[in-house]
């Protein structure tokens, strides 16, 4: 039976472990969509298979109240796998406060919280301003997006930078492919855009995978993991391209699918700069073709 657990951060130093890299689950996505559409992502970077159940539990620290309302999680997850947490809003006539999670997302989950508890205590309804906590035997934080104790207002945005309005509100957030363990401590200052993509709401669809170098270890892995692009969300129209296989070609596709630019690339090339022909807001697609002709297209998003 899953119960709501609260985690009292009285005692700093006797929450926070410290450990290495691709050692345990970590948060790789955060979808706070419309209505009741929210979701959490946790990633295995080990080769082993992770068994969550009376080890593992998480939750939101509510308007940044300090106390973070945690549930037990059940399940595993296999090497280098992810399993999708969904808010539990399944009930196609539901209205109001309980309108149903979009069909993509439902198909997406693996695992449905909250089907019993009021929005004001549910762990699992956060809402873009409210830091979520990821936790190991009750006390040992594995992971935190946004700082404990914060109400940031709205939500979280890039400091010093406002056009990045708010990064955690109505948003995807994407854990970057380099980042290979959780936040362990609280943050002074919680920057999305160092550990985190941004896309824009109720996107799904990178969902039950995820890319990180914890879990390269063949060809097929690169290929299901493709390439990291950064900034996404791009300001300016320059962003970055990485992946771990050689690259050679790369095309820019409007959203409606025009092709707006292809170029090659120098055989064998693992980073680029890149410069949107146009800096024009709205979606774009990215299609990187690798030297073994296989290939890969991601979403960016220009503001």
């Amino acid at each position: 039976m899953k119960r709501i657990l609260l985690l009292s951060f009285s005692i700093a130093g006797s929450l926070f472990a410290q450990a290495q890299t691709c050692t345990d689950i970590f948060i790789s996505e955060y979808v706070e969509g419309s209505n009741n559409n929210k979701a959490i992502e946790l990633y295995n970077p080990t080769a082993t298979t992770i068994q969550l159940d009376g080890v593992y539990s998480m939750g939101r620290d509510r308007d940044g109240a300090g106390v973070p309302m945690l549930i037990d999680i059940t399940g595993s997850i296999a090497p280098y796998d992810v399993r999708v947490f969904a808010l539990d809003k399944r009930d196609t006539n539901g209205t109001g406060n309980e309108i149903a999670l979009w069909p993509d997302l439902i198909a997406a989950a693996d695992t449905f919280l909250n089907p019993i508890y009021v929005q004001s205590n549910s762990p699992m309804y956060f809402n873009g301003d409210d830091a979520f906590v990821l936790v190991r035997n009750g006390t040992t934080i594995l992971d935190i997006v946004g700082r404990i104790g914060e109400d940031p207002g709205t939500g979280w945005w890039v400091p010093g930078d406002p056009n990045t309005a708010w990064w955690s509100v109505d948003n995807t957030l994407i854990r970057k492919p380099g980042i290979t363990q959780g936040v362990l401590t609280n943050p002074d200052v919680f920057d999305p855009s160092l550990e985190w993509d941004s896309l824009p709401n109720n996107t799904f669809d990178s969902l039950g995978f995820h890319a990180c170098v914890c879990g390269i270890v063949n060809v097929t892995e690169i290929r299901r993991n493709g390439f990291d692009m950064f900034p996404n969300p791009v300001l300016h129209g320059q962003f970055a391209v990485r992946s771990t296989a050689n690259m050679s070609t790369y095309f820019i596709y409007a959203a409606d699918g025009r092709l707006i630019e292809q170029k090659n690339m120098m055989n064998g090339q693992r980073f680029a700069n890149i410069t949107l022909p146009s800096a024009e807001p709205g979606l774009y697609y990215i299609t990187i073709v690798y030297t073994d002709d296989t290939q890969t297209t991601k979403k960016l998003i220009s503001r």
